[in-house]
C-alpha cells in the first residue's frame, strides 16, 4: 500500500519533467528568418534576424527587428512592454497579453507576446494580423520559405484617420505619408457635415470602412476628387469651434472640434500632465568633443589630431540641431581647443540639465588596416571584443592629462556600482546608440566607411551622466583613407548630419512614448 502511494506521489513530478522536456524540444532557437523590406520605390533590403519556434508559431525579438529594419522601439523592462514604431503606425505590446494598443485603439489578438532575454518576442502571425488588418501597411509571412515581407504603403499619402471623443468635443487625427502645408488644408461646415479638404491628398479604397464613428461624429465618408480628397464627417450637433494643428515630425494632421466649454478641472489636470511631460521632453542636448588642449587624443596619418576632428564635427552637429529644432538648447563641453577633465564633462552636462549626452571621438590602431565607425553605450559589462576593450583603455587614458588632485577622483571607485546608478538610462542609451549607428551606417556606406556596430564599454567620460549618453568613434585616423576623409570639412559635415538623423529619430520615438 505504501509503495503504491509512493508511486502516486512521484507521478506528478515525472509528468512535470516530461512536459518540461517536451517544451524544451519544441523550442528551436536561432532559426534564421529572412526579412525582405520592400521600400516605396520598389527596391528591397534583406536582413537576417534570429527567431524561435514554439508550438508551431515563429517569434521574433522586437529589439532586433527594430535594429535590422530601422524602425523605432522603446522598451520598458520593468513592465515587460515594448512600443514599436512602424512608420506612422505605433503599436504597444505587453508580455503575456493578447491586447495591443495600435494607434490609440485597443485590438484583441489570438496570440500572446513572450518575455525572454530582457526583451519582448512577438509571434509573426500577430504582427501580420495587427498591421495588415488595421493599417495601410501590409505584412505577410511565408513559413515554408521563412520570409517576412513588409510592404510600405506607396499608393496613398493619407494613411489613416482616427477619432477620439473628449469631454468637450472630438479630436480627428489624420496620419499622412507626406506632410501637407497648412494652405492646402481647408476646414468647413456645410449642411450638417464637417469637411476636411486636402489638396493633393490620395487615400486607400478602404479608408472610410476603417474609420469608426464616435463622439460628435455619426458617419464618415471619403470623397476622392480630381486634385482634392474630402474627408466628410456627419455631425450629431452643432460645433462651437474648429482648430487645425499640424505635427510634421509625427506626420499628423490634427483637428479639434469643440462642442462645449472646457471643464475647468479637466483643463487643470491637462496642464499638470503637460508640465510633467515637458520634464521628459528632449529640450537640451550636450555635445562633448573629446580630448582638447594638452590632450590631443589619437595622432593619425599626416599628423592629424583627434581633438581637431571631433571639435569640427561637434560644432557642425550643434548648428544642424539648432537649425532643425530651434527650441532645443545645445551646449558644448568645449567649443574651442581647451582641456576639460573627464569627470567635469558629465558634471557640466548634469548642471545644464541635459537630456542627451553625445561624446565624439576618433579611433586608432597599430594595424593600419583597421577601419570603420562604432557607437558605445555605458555598461558595467565589458565588451568581450579585444578591440573594443582597447578603445575603452585609450579613451580612459585621458586621465593622465588631468591634475593630480583630479586623478584621485577615480581611485577606489567601483565601476560596476557607478554604472548601476545609471541603470535607469542604460536601455535608452542603448537605443540611442542603435539609431545613431544605423543612421551613420546608411549615410556613410556610399563613402566606403564600414559600420562596426553598437558596443558597450566602461568609459569614465560617461560615468555620472543623469541622462541617456553615448560615445561615438567616427573612424580610424590610423587608416590612411579614413584619416584623409575625416580631415575634410565636407566629410565632417556629412558625419554631423548622419549623427543628427539618429538623434532626430530617437527624439521622435521617445517623445511619442511619453
Amino acid at each position: 500500500m505504501k509503495r503504491c502511494q509512493r508511486r502516486r506521489s512521484l507521478f506528478p513530478i515525472l509528468l512535470s519533467l516530461i512536459l518540461s522536456m517536451f517544451f524544451l524540444l519544441s523550442l528551436k532557437p536561432n532559426q534564421d528568418i529572412q526579412i525582405t523590406l520592400r521600400e516605396e520605390d520598389g527596391s528591397a533590403q534583406e536582413h537576417k534576424i534570429s527567431a524561435i519556434e514554439e508550438n508551431g508559431l515563429y517569434y521574433v525579438r522586437l529589439d532586433e527587428f527594430s535594429l535590422k529594419t530601422g524602425y523605432g522601439i522603446y522598451t520598458n523592462e520593468q513592465r515587460q512592454k515594448c512600443v514599436l514604431y512602424l512608420g506612422p503606425d505605433k503599436a504597444t505590446f505587453t508580455s503575456d497579453n493578447n491586447f495591443v494598443i495600435l494607434n490609440e485603439k485597443v485590438i484583441q489578438s489570438s496570440f500572446f507576446p513572450i518575455w525572454r532575454d530582457q526583451t519582448l518576442w512577438v509571434p509573426l502571425k500577430m504582427m501580420t494580423f495587427l498591421f495588415s488588418e488595421n493599417t495601410a501597411r501590409r505584412i505577410s509571412f511565408d513559413p515554408s520559405q521563412k520570409v517576412l515581407s513588409i510592404f510600405k504603403p506607396h499608393d496613398s499619402n493619407i494613411l489613416r484617420v482616427g477619432l477620439k471623443s473628449k469631454e468637450n468635443g472630438t479630436v480627428i487625427t489624420i496620419k499622412v505619408a507626406e506632410n501637407f502645408p497648412e494652405k492646402d488644408i481647408t476646414l468647413k461646415v456645410a449642411n450638417g457635415w464637417f469637411h476636411i479638404d486636402i489638396l493633393g491628398g490620395t487615400v486607400p479604397e478602404d479608408l472610410a470602412a476603417r474609420i469608426k464613428p464616435q463622439g460628435l461624429i455619426s458617419k464618415v465618408e471619403v470623397i476622392p476628387l480630381d486634385q482634392v480628397v474630402s474627408l466628410a464627417f456627419k455631425l450629431k450637433k452643432r460645433i462651437l469651434s474648429k482648430e487645425l494643428i499640424l505635427h510634421p515630425e509625427e506626420h499628423e494632421i490634427v483637428v479639434n472640434l469643440r462642442s462645449s466649454e472646457k471643464v475647468k478641472t479637466q483643463a487643470r489636470n491637462e496642464t499638470i500632465l503637460e508640465k510633467q511631460k515637458r520634464e521628459w521632453l528632449i529640450d537640451t542636448i550636450v555635445i562633448d568633443p573629446g580630448h582638447g588642449g594638452k590632450d590631443p587624443g589619437a595622432i593619425g596619418k599626416g599628423g592629424i589630431k583627434e581633438k581637431d576632428i571631433v571639435l569640427g564635427v561637434g560644432l557642425k552637429l550643434g548648428k544642424i540641431i539648432k537649425k532643425n529644432f530651434p527650441d532645443i538648447k545645445v551646449v558644448f563641453t568645449r567649443n574651442s581647443d581647451v582641456f576639460i577633465p573627464l569627470w567635469r564633462r558629465t558634471q557640466f552636462a548634469n548642471e545644464k540639465r541635459g537630456k542627451i549626452f553625445i561624446s565624439l571621438h576618433c579611433n586608432s590602431n597599430p594595424n593600419e588596416k583597421a577601419k570603420g565607425f562604432e557607437t558605445y553605450f555605458l555598461s558595467a559589462d565589458q565588451d568581450k571584443n579585444r578591440q573594443a576593450q582597447n578603445v575603452v583603455l585609450k579613451e580612459n587614458a585621458s586621465i593622465q592629462f588631468e591634475e593630480a588632485h583630479d586623478q584621485q577622483r577615480y581611485k577606489g571607485v567601483n565601476f560596476i556600482l557607478a554604472t548601476m546608478a545609471q541603470s535607469a538610462f542604460i536601455r535608452q542609451s542603448q537605443y540611442l546608440a542603435s539609431v545613431v549607428q544605423s543612421s551613420m551606417a546608411k549615410k556613410m556606406k556610399p563613402l566606403g566607411l564600414h559600420s562596426r556596430g553598437v558596443r558597450q564599454g566602461r568609459f569614465w567620460v560617461m560615468v555620472g551622466a543623469t541622462m541617456p549618453n553615448i560615445l561615438i568613434e567616427m573612424g580610424f585616423i590610423s587608416n590612411r583613407y579614413e584619416a584623409a576623409l575625416l580631415r575634410k570639412r565636407s566629410m565632417q559635415q556629412k558625419m554631423a548630419e548622419a549623427i543628427f538623423e539618429g538623434i532626430r529619430k530617437y527624439k521622435k520615438d521617445i517623445e511619442a512614448a511619453i
